[in-house]
């Protein structure tokens, strides 16, 4: 019996509140030994700011991607050709390139490099209205080119099935649209093997 009673006693001592004096002590003893870090609040957890950036539906919607089809002018557009002739200049090193008997750097270079501003041509296409076209890129994506032609007009150039040329110079070259069919972005960091040209 006194056993249970002691027992029963030790039970209501846990429930029972801690004197003043003990609980003052305790708090004072914590405050040097912390049992976990307390981190300031984050005032403004609650507020999620939401960036200020178009995704690519709202940019489509809102036709960013898309030139006008009237307002371009080829005059305009001349500048940025005489730009990316420079570009193509020292970026393909025609001189020292051009003399070497391994061309492979070369055929990489021209397959990286990048066409906005240059002035192509149309030489051989699977239809026949595209062939003679000539004016200078001012969008190229995935699967097309799209130039201004001297008559201020904007046409839109498949690269599939078609085979264009440009001069740089003295020199001209023939790019092969089934070979450019990459977005040029993409283009620029890829290794390109040799592949057989494919005649229509």
């Amino acid at each position: 019996m006194e056993k249970e009673e002691n027992n029963k006693k030790l039970e209501l001592a846990i429930y029972e509140t801690l004197p003043v004096e003990v609980r003052l002590t305790l708090e004072k003893q914590s405050q040097h030994f912390p049992l976990k870090i307390l981190k300031p609040a984050n005032e403004n957890k609650g507020i999620r700011s939401r960036r200020n950036v178009l995704t690519s539906i709202e940019k489509r919607k809102l036709g960013l991607h898309k030139l006008p089809k009237t307002g371009l002018k080829y005059e305009s557009c001349a500048p940025l050709h005489q730009l990316w002739v420079e570009y193509m200049e020292n970026f393909l090193e025609l001189e020292n390139s051009t003399a070497g008997a391994n061309k492979d750097l070369l055929y990489q270079r021209i397959a990286k490099a990048d066409y906005h501003g240059c002035l192509l041509m149309v030489t051989r296409s699977k239809c026949p209205s595209y062939i003679g076209a000539k004016g200078i890129v001012v969008l190229e994506t995935k699967n097309t080119f799209q130039i201004i032609c001297d008559d201020n007009q904007l046409r839109i150039l498949p690269k599939r099935d078609s085979v264009f040329t440009f001069n740089i110079s003295r020199w001209t070259f023939t790019l092969f649209g089934n070979h450019m069919n990459i977005r040029p972005s993409e283009r620029a960091a890829r290794k390109f093997k040799s592949k057989p040209t494919i005649d229509f």
